[in-house]
């Protein structure tokens, strides 16, 4: 195993901007004592993708919830989690997977069924802070057994829609509920358990995300196409119902409030550990841009692989459950790379993604079935590294900027489906694969203006730069004390002060002497004239 001291230490010097301290002895253990980072997460799933940002509590910490529950019940909140994130990222990905069956059931063009994309998205991006401010001091129980039944109800009106507009009212409604639903379930899942299970509870959350891609997305298809586009959303709304009931039943109620609880003990918030502006907003461009991208095409892949591709329908969600899988593969993959090279990582993401639309634009069978691997895969890795690397440049606390990040996302995914659709109903599908490709190569444009010496420092990973911060503090510490402690010869300002307060006392001593020299004189001039004075008069 390679000692990693070998490769980190030598660069301390250029990692913390400073001259290298002279050389002593090793810090103590509790010198290299660090802050944990939050738990980045992120899913893809057809046309977009589910990310989670969760600070670490310290380890200390335990939760009310995490303490009364029972394991067994614990669980069970869990799994019925996990099945919340399974339905809301199948329902987010219908409209890519039921496009063509909506626009002949409606009567409507492919371009304009595009469109609820974007009334999604869109709703998700107004939706997530405000609803998250407003239901923050309500019990979780309360506030996702609400959130599922009022999704569940726009799930039925999408399932009940006889017009466009009823079908845009219902996934607008499902959005909201989506977005509240995203932004708690993460702080959820961890709250039920100790805190050293809490990323791997958050693990099973994104895997009933991952489950929407691999199994949710085509069995959608398959259901739509044979049954018709409504009979999915019907599936959907009972699964929602019985997850609210579940909800209800298995989530602790509110956790009473300790109102001595002094606001100093209360842990700081987490922050990126190379906090930079500008660098956070090259990371947003990245992400708007690449997120443009993704869903000008993919929005509209389906009718695209079927008609311009010339692949089988019923092929269709075999292409997307083989994406799914890929996908989740990707994103189990690339995590060990993640911790020191975030920003390459990001440049391979977007090269698959580039051969994805090359390959999608050559409208053969072949090219299209390649094209969904290299998408899948490049789409996973582009996600997760992106998150990784928002959360090591934000100069605010986690939760502000993992929610600038996702509304990020969702403005590029709320956009994607317009400009899809313009250039669809203008020019036809063959043109959206080359506006992507243009696109993405720009977000690669963009990556490539990254600053080499942050490059260098995202090299390491934010735990050793934390620690290796606070050996080099307490060396500073020591060499300071040792400064204020150093024998006065060896210290030349001190040893001039003591000579100049010597050189005053010894003024000093030697006005006095005069002065008393004087007096001396005086008075023996005094007592002459007194003597003379008694002499005559006697």
């Amino acid at each position: 195993m390679t000692d990693t001291r070998t490769l980190e230490l030598p660069q301390l010097g250029e990692i913390l901007d400073r001259s290298p301290a002279p050389p002593e002895r090793s810090a103590l253990p509790h010198d290299l004592h660090h802050e944990p980072e939050p738990t980045t997460l992120a899913i893809p799933v057809v046309g977009g993708g589910e990310a989670v940002v969760l600070d670490e509590a310290p380890s200390a910490t335990r939760t009310t919830a995490s303490l009364t529950l029972t394991p067994r019940r614990a669980a069970l909140a869990l799994t019925a989690l996990a099945a919340g994130a399974f339905v809301t990222g199948a329902n987010e990905a219908s409209v890519v997977a039921l496009s063509p069956a909506i626009a002949a059931g409606l009567g409507v063009p492919v371009a304009q069924v595009g469109l609820l994309a974007t009334a999604f998205a869109l709703t998700v991006v107004l939706a997530a802070i405000p609803l998250t401010a407003v239901t923050g001091r309500l019990s979780r129980r309360l506030t996702l057994g609400t959130t599922l039944a009022v999704w569940t109800t726009g799930v039925v009106v999408a399932a009940t829609a006889g017009s466009f507009a009823q079908l845009a009212t219902g996934r607008v409604i499902s959005a909201a509920a989506h977005a509240l639903f995203w932004a708690i379930v993460a702080p959820t899942a961890a709250s039920l358990f100790a805190p050293h299970l809490r990323g791997r509870s958050v693990t099973r959350i994104m895997l009933g995300a991952a489950a929407a891609g691999v199994v949710g997305t085509p069995v959608l298809t398959v259901a739509g196409d044979r049954l018709g586009w409504q009979a999915p959303y019907w599936g959907l709304a009972v699964l929602g119902a019985v997850l609210a009931v579940a909800f209800a039943l298995l989530l602790p109620g509110p956790a009473p409030r300790d109102d001595d609880e002094d606001p100093a003990d209360r842990p700081a918030p987490v922050r990126g550990d190379l906090p930079s502006r500008p660098d956070f907003l090259r990371v947003l461009a990245v992400t708007l841009t690449a997120s443009v991208a993704m869903t000008t095409t993919w929005t509209y892949v389906v009718p695209f692989v079927t008609e311009v591709s010339g692949i089988p329908s019923a092929t269709v969600p075999v292409m997307l459950a083989l994406g799914g899988t890929v996908a989740v593969g990707a994103t189990l993959a690339v995590g060990p790379f993640l911790a020191r090279h975030a920003v390459p990582t990001v440049a391979v993401g977007l090269a698959l993604l580039s051969g994805a639309w090359t390959m999608l634009a050559l409208g053969q069978g072949w090219s299209g079935l390649m094209a969904q691997v290299l998408q899948a895969a490049g789409w996973a890795v582009l996600l997760s590294a992106l998150l990784n690397w928002a959360m090591r440049h934000t100069p605010w606390p986690t939760d502000m900027g993992a929610s600038i990040y996702t509304v990020t996302m969702n403005s590029g995914a709320a956009l994607g489906p317009v400009v899809g659709s313009v250039l669809a109903a203008r020019w036809g599908l063959w043109l959206l694969p080359l506006a992507s490709l243009v696109l993405t190569l720009g977000a690669a444009a963009i990556t490539a203006t990254a600053d080499r010496t942050m490059l260098r420092r995202l090299s390491v990973p934010g735990q050793l730069r934390r620690a290796l911060a606070a050996r080099q503090a307490v060396r500073d510490r020591r060499l300071e004390w040792q400064r204020r402690t150093a024998v006065r010869a060896h210290r030349p300002v001190a040893a001039a002060f003591a000579a100049g307060q010597a050189a005053a006392r010894a003024t000093e001593r030697g006005t006095v002497r005069a002065a008393s020299a004087v007096s001396d004189r005086a008075g023996r001039a005094l007592r002459g004239h007194v003597a003379d004075l008694d002499a005559h008069l006697g």
